[in-house]
């Protein structure tokens, strides 16, 4: 009963911020690191002269030192003199802390039946960690159910509030103008590639997923995402991205501008207002290729100085890696955020799912290289021929490494051997490549056929660390 008495008296001290506090505009600026620039144009009616006025309805993970407001329609005749902004928030830490030395009803388990309640009423002694109570003369530190309150602490509210004294000049009725950074309104990318059975070309769907966590809603704003990573002097990590209470359909497509720079970052308008409700997520597609060719390789890569124990040989997987060019000519053309794609591959009237890797942010002309997922039927085996030490710092040895094809056909299998220090090549069976420092590289054709001898590439080197 006087959970609902609470109930009900909260319904009468908090009514609804959005009948109380009309919102013209709002514009966010929404970034993938978990907060946003949210700035809105409200109408208020203020004070003549010296006076106060409330603005609630503010989200609970404003950044209060990021507040700046301004009057729009008299700038020279509204003073602010400060702005007092109550962020007392209504949780159950804080009712704690706010009912410390007094008197509450606690729901606890009797102790005689499973399921039975019973209702005892404590002292709250001690907010620090788990609640220490005072319950019939001793003290108690266990569990609980819940704790009945006789009434709701003053100054407690759901969201921050602000309040603004200020020095009115001008008309009573003004539009006012709230810029502020909001946490946990955040945007990430999802890219999903659809390839043809040869995984030779495909095309590529991004979309953007807006997540709302931040204890308001925001009606009709003009929203622009934006793609980089500013520098914050506070780090923020936002809570982990997971299936929201409501998620909205997706938006139709094109429904994204042009992207346009911004400093050293890329701004991605959207073309229609959203709506984006506190604890909802929303996907737009910002844009789809055309047919893109795409590449694909058979990767190994492996240390190729030995630890001088290897008596065995070691098992090397390969990656199955695919590539592509970010261009207009491919369907492209425009700066891809970070984000993860997903590689599908369509076979007559199926899809089916190969695997997703990191993108990383691409420029227009750069070259995306994804790693999908291990290589089944190819198998490269290592093994250490020699190993030497020749003075303080330089190192020889040699490797035998033996590639098998279970395939139909011949593979191309791309071996790079990371070698650290100056290193050269002193004897290989095959031709190599050089494509940096610290990498030596074999392109093997490795013939086809289960059961055959291993296609063997040896090669010895020296290398001074």
């Amino acid at each position: 009963m006087k959970l609902m008495l609470l109930a009900v008296a909260l319904l009468f001290m908090f009514p609804s911020d959005i009948s109380a506090q009309e919102i013209k505009k709002s514009h966010l600026v929404v970034q993938q690191n978990g907060q946003a620039l949210v700035t809105e144009l409200r109408p208020l009616t203020l004070p003549k002269g010296e006076g106060s006025v409330l603005l609630p309805g503010l989200p609970s993970t404003l950044d209060p030192q990021t507040l700046q407001v301004r009057s729009k329609t008299a700038p020279q005749g509204l003073a602010i003199h400060d702005l007092a902004l109550d962020d007392d928030l209504l949780t159950p830490s804080n009712l704690l802390r706010r009912n410390l030395g007094k008197k509450v009803t606690l729901i606890l388990p009797d102790g005689k039946t499973r399921d039975g309640r019973i209702q005892k009423e404590a002292t709250i002694l001690s907010t620090d960690e788990a609640p220490v109570f005072l319950i019939d003369g001793a003290i108690y530190a266990g569990p609980y159910e819940a704790i009945l309150y006789p009434e709701l602490p003053k100054g407690l509210s759901p969201r921050p509030r602000l309040t603004m004294n200020v020095n009115n000049s001008g008309p009573a009725r003004q539009d006012i103008e709230l810029t502020y950074i909001a946490r946990e309104l955040s945007w990430r990318m999802d890219y999903v590639l659809a390839m043809n059975k040869a995984a030779t070309s495909g095309k590529l769907t991004g979309w953007v997923t807006l997540q709302n966590r931040s204890g308001a809603d925001f009606g009709d704003a003009v929203v622009e995402l934006l793609a980089g990573d500013p520098r914050s002097a506070t780090q923020f990590t936002p809570r982990a991205l997971f299936a929201a209470k409501a998620m909205a359909a997706p938006e139709a497509m094109d429904a994204v501008s042009a992207p346009q720079e911004l400093f050293e970052y890329h701004l991605y308008p959207l073309k229609r207002p959203l709506t984006l409700a506190n604890q909802q997520s929303r996907q737009v597609q910002l844009f789809e290729s055309g047919r893109l060719g795409v590449s694909r390789k058979l990767l190994g890569r492996a240390n190729a100085l030995p630890s001088g124990r290897e008596a065995e040989p070691i098992k090397e997987n390969l990656d199955a890696v695919i590539s592509f060019r970010n261009t207009k000519a491919l369907g492209l053309g425009l700066p891809l955020p970070k984000g993860t794609l997903r590689a599908f591959q369509e076979q007559a009237e199926s899809k089916y799912f190969l695997g997703e890797a990191p993108l990383e942010r691409t420029p227009v002309g750069g070259s995306v290289e994804l790693r999908l997922g291990q290589v089944f039927d190819i198998t490269v085996e290592r093994v250490a021929l020699e190993f030497e030490k020749t003075g303080k710092n330089s190192y020889k040895g040699s490797w035998e490494l033996r590639l098998r094809n279970s395939k139909k056909e011949a593979q191309r299998v791309v071996l790079q051997e990371l070698l650290p220090g100056k290193w050269k090549v002193q004897d290989a069976s095959q031709k190599w490549s050089k494509p940096s420092s610290g990498v030596l590289e074999f392109a093997v054709d490795v013939p086809a056929g289960t059961g055959q001898e291993p296609h063997l590439v040896r090669y010895s080197f020296s290398t001074e660390l």
